[in-house]
């Protein structure tokens, strides 16, 4: 560690560069936290104005957001489940129709 320092000391150009190496990586740290914080507020507006446009209350308190939020994680597993049994269903579907039409070339 001391003849990093004794290096670094010698010769200050690397002194630079660190430096600006620093001041880069900060950026594209506040520049990443900035988008996303602008992600996560368009978000925010969107589910907003749907819940105003459907008519359904606007929560105001943490606790009823919360609630909120677990009945839609309910209704999105449930449709997900959904959607899974019917993709494994269609998948299966295709491979026996795969299977068929190979034997049919394979034996024609």
């Amino acid at each position: 560690m001391q003849n990093i320092l004794n290096y670094l000391n010698s010769n200050p150009i690397l002194w630079v560069i660190l430096g600006i190496l620093a001041v880069l990586l900060i950026i594209a740290i506040i520049k990443k936290t900035f988008k996303l914080l602008i992600v996560i507020v368009v978000i925010a507006v969107v589910y907003v104005g749907y819940l105003f446009f459907t008519g359904k209350p606007i929560p105001t308190n943490k606790e009823a957001l919360i609630k909120h939020g677990q009945e839609l994680l309910e209704k999105g597993k449930d449709v997900g489940k959904d959607l899974l049994e019917k993709g494994k269903d269609a998948g299966e579907d295709l491979i026996e129709k795969g299977k068929e039409e190979l034997k049919k070339k394979t034996d024609g």
